[in-house]
């Protein structure tokens, strides 16, 4: 293992208590939707029609993770940074001969697989289902809309708390602000456009009304995160 592993490595012991966390949550979400009669089972645009039990556990078991990473890649930014600094391991690693730029690579390594993990057997659950006619082409179109509106906001939520987490010197604080961000910020949105459109859309900062994402939010992202990595290569965290 060389040295960047290690800092990937290191990166991942950090967070892996979240990430044991989250994957509970998916398994005890998936048993509650089980556990309701489902006749047959409902997605985003309808009805999907599908024909026996592993596509629906796989199907539903990769709907319920994209929705968990609107919360989950928050905190994984904002504990990547902040944990950092909550348990020392700063310190310990700042005399060695690794650059902050490496060590933030590394970080933004581990984010990139959480999600990836998250997002990735969605799409490919659901082209299996479409690919064997499982799924209705509507319902098919509306999932992967829904998908890139979920995955928008998660980027914009997770770069801004990217941005927060560089001041932040307290794991439970930076956990605490990564789960109020992604309710928090709708409504933020919400209020600033409400006096310009009638009538105003909750969602219309960041999505347009044929549900795709506004250039805008990945420019907002962009801005937050590249704040966040400059305060962290700097070191003014």
């Amino acid at each position: 293992m060389n040295g960047f592993d290690q800092l990937v490595w290191r990166e991942w012991r950090r967070s892996r208590t979240i990430l044991f966390v989250a994957l509970g949550i998916i398994v005890a979400l998936l048993l509650l939707v089980f556990s309701q009669p489902q006749t047959p089972p409902e997605a985003a645009g309808g009805e999907i029609r599908v024909v026996g039990s592993m596509a629906v556990v796989g199907y539903f078991a990769s709907w319920i993770a994209v929705h968990v990473s609107v919360f989950l890649l928050p905190m994984i930014a904002a504990n990547s940074l902040a944990g950092e600094r909550a348990d020392r391991s700063a310190e310990f690693i700042a005399p060695l001969p690794v650059s902050r730029a490496v060590r933030l690579m590394a970080k933004v390594v581990l984010l990139a697989a959480v999600a990836i993990a998250l997002w990735a057997p969605m799409l490919v659950v659901a082209s299996l289902l479409r690919s064997s006619q499982l799924v209705k082409a509507d319902d098919y179109r509306s999932g992967l809309e829904l998908l890139g509106v979920i995955a928008t906001f998660a980027i914009l939520t997770t770069a801004l708390a990217w941005l927060l987490a560089a001041r932040i010197e307290s794991a439970v604080i930076a956990a605490v602000m990564a789960i109020a961000i992604p309710v928090a910020v709708p409504w933020a949105m919400f209020c600033l456009q409400a006096p310009f459109l009638a009538p105003a859309s909750f969602f219309g900062l960041w999505i347009d009304s044929d549900g795709i994402p506004q250039p805008l939010t990945f420019f907002a992202a962009a801005a937050f995160f590249a704040a966040g990595s400059a305060l962290y290569v700097r070191g003014l965290e």
